[in-house]
């Protein structure tokens, strides 16, 4: 029985070494265990169409499924190598695919989105300022002929460390603010806050603290946020709403 189970262990550690072996000794192993034929590949079918493409693809998906789920089932050592050998051929294909698409993007960079969003550390951050000076900039037009709604509820925790945000938002980007007492109580950094008439009601406020951006030319009432923000956070918000909303058509 031990020598039995010495074999057993010596089996184990044979295999572990032969799948640990360099990606040549792997190659040479496709070659000869699966008995790969090198000029089989250069016979197969090319699809001529996109509808042959996608039928063939599809077959060989399906193929590919198929041999899974019979290694699976019956995982015989002649299952699995035609299921390991059927994998290998995609992933050979994906290689391919992989360099194809870098060498189409070398040579055709405008059909990557490298050039909007680096990827590198030094990229990232050159793309995070211009993305903040941008922001900056639109706050300061739209902040010409439009001021920033706060509605609250003065005994609200939410509202009163909101106040504190917007009074900094306020401060760091030269915006008008109106607050407004949904629940007839104050806030310090608001002493001048009017109680709420029924503007609530008009733009359907749903949640306190709640932010809104009015043009008073044209009395357009755009929502920018809800609940606890950070100054980015509003500030992102309200940049995507004038600017960056494809389904809705706000005026900066």
């Amino acid at each position: 029985m031990k020598h039995l189970k010495l074999w057993y262990l010596l089996q184990f550690v044979f295999s572990f070494s032969l799948i640990a072996e360099s990606s040549w000794y792997d190659q040479k192993l496709e070659g000869w265990y699966y008995f790969e034929d090198p000029l089989e590949k250069s016979k197969e079918k090319q699809p001529t169409t996109l509808e042959e493409a996608s039928e063939i693809l599809e077959s060989e998906k399906n193929q590919l499924h198929q041999h899974l789920a019979l290694a699976l089932l019956v995982p015989s050592t002649e299952n699995v190598a035609n299921y390991m050998k059927e994998q290998s051929k995609w992933i050979n294909q994906s290689v391919a695919f992989a360099a194809a698409w870098k060498t189409v993007l070398l040579e055709n960079p405008k059909l990557g989105d490298f050039l909007e969003t680096p990827t590198t550390s030094h990229g990232i951050l050159a793309k995070r300022s211009h993305d903040t000076n941008q922001r900056k900039s639109r706050l300061k037009q739209l902040s010409k002929n439009h001021f920033l709604l706060f509605l609250f509820q003065g005994k609200d925790y939410l509202s009163k460390k909101s106040a504190e945000t917007i009074q900094l938002f306020a401060e760091l980007n030269q915006w008008n603010i109106k607050a407004v007492s949904l629940d007839n109580h104050g806030l310090e950094e608001f002493p001048d806050a009017e109680i709420d008439k029924g503007i609530s009601k008009l733009i359907d406020v749903q949640a306190t603290p709640s932010f809104f951006i009015v043009n008073p030319y044209n009395n357009q009432v755009v929502p920018v946020g809800a609940g606890l923000l950070s100054v980015k956070q509003l500030e992102e918000n309200i940049e995507y709403q004038f600017f960056n909303n494809q389904e809705r058509s706000y005026e900066p």
